[in-house]
């Protein structure tokens, strides 16, 4: 066949492409699953790629890009997220946070009693109690009903005004002794408050009120102002953001467990499927019926856009010349 019959079929008969792109894909599901995946070779390519993306200079450059992308992206927003983000994705992530769980008591203590809840069980005990025992004084209208009796009348009137006078002098000295006390009884009480909270929390008469917390925390959020986020973004450090990040990434790449951890997934991948096709592997999964159509979609748009080339019209020229 002439190139240039060649060439103008592949450019103007989109079928020939799609048949080869069809027999592409059904050559790669019908081989067996060892032969497409090398748990070795794959998980050091792996490795090796991620290292040699976190030691790029230009890697934090990058992230840096995209957080301002996204900053962009929110200046040219205002209003509730509530009309920006589809109902079709938010109805299901309330499902699953509504989903009951009744958590496990050692694993929720260990996670509250830290020093930072401590600090805040101190702060909340602290000021309660305090701005409770200075309401325990004697009633404001007290004094004027005691006035107007035979009481407020007599001696014991007059002593009982002197009495005040002298309260009043030695009132701020109390109130410090007071707070000596509450703190003392506060540092006390943490333990038992950190312990109610989780019996409270793991009760399982409360867990659908929990659920209900979590599905609606959603709705509080997407009810915040675009702007609102926006002034929270601002508020962080994101030259430090992108450094501890970009940190993080690199002692993960670097760590020594990393290369065999990617290897032993890709391992139990392999054992799985071991003696059978990529197709059997993927049976009753329904992936190959989801990934396929948009896969021979994309491999197709690519083939059509590179047989438009000069460099594809020469190759298949000199091909037809040997």
């Amino acid at each position: 066949m002439d190139s240039d019959i060649l060439v103008q079929k592949l450019r103007q008969e989109p079928e020939h492409l799609r048949s080869l792109v069809a027999l592409a894909v059904d050559d790669l599901l019908e081989r067996p699953v060892e032969a497409l995946l090398d748990p070795e070779w794959l998980g050091q390519r792996i490795t090796a790629g991620f290292r040699a993306s976190t030691a790029d200079p230009q890697t934090k450059d990058w992230i840096r890009a995209r957080l301002d992308d996204a900053r962009k992206r929110l200046d040219r927003e205002s209003g509730p997220l509530l009309y920006k983000v589809p109902t079709q994705l938010v109805n299901p992530i309330k499902d699953l946070l509504r989903r009951p769980y009744e958590p496990d008591p050692v694993v929720l203590r260990a996670l509250i009693d830290h020093r930072a809840t401590r600090g805040l069980f101190r702060d909340v005990l602290t000021h309660t109690l305090t701005d409770y025992a200075k309401t325990l004084k004697m009633p404001e209208g007290a004094a004027a009903a005691i006035k107007s009796t035979p009481l407020g009348r007599s001696r014991l009137a007059a002593w009982a005004g002197a009495a005040k006078v002298a309260a009043e002098l030695v009132g701020s000295e109390v109130e410090k002794r007071m707070e000596g006390r509450v703190q003392a009884y506060v540092d006390k009480a943490i333990g038992h408050a950190i312990e109610l909270t989780v019996e409270h929390a793991c009760d399982p008469k409360n867990i659908p009120a929990f659920s209900d917390m979590r599905a609606d925390a959603v709705d509080v959020l997407l009810a915040l102002p675009v702007e609102t986020w926006r002034k929270e973004l601002d508020r962080q450090d994101l030259d430090g953001l992108i450094d501890d990040l970009h940190a993080t990434l690199d002692a993960v790449a670097h760590s020594e467990a990393f290369e065999e951890q990617v290897i032993s997934a890709l391992r139990l991948v392999a054992q799985e499927g071991q003696g059978q096709s990529a197709r059997a592997f993927l049976a009753g999964s329904g992936l190959e019926d989801t990934w396929r159509e948009s896969l021979e979609q994309i491999l197709q748009e690519r083939a059509s856009d590179f047989v438009q080339t000069p460099a594809f019209e020469g190759w298949v020229r000199d091909l037809v010349r040997d």
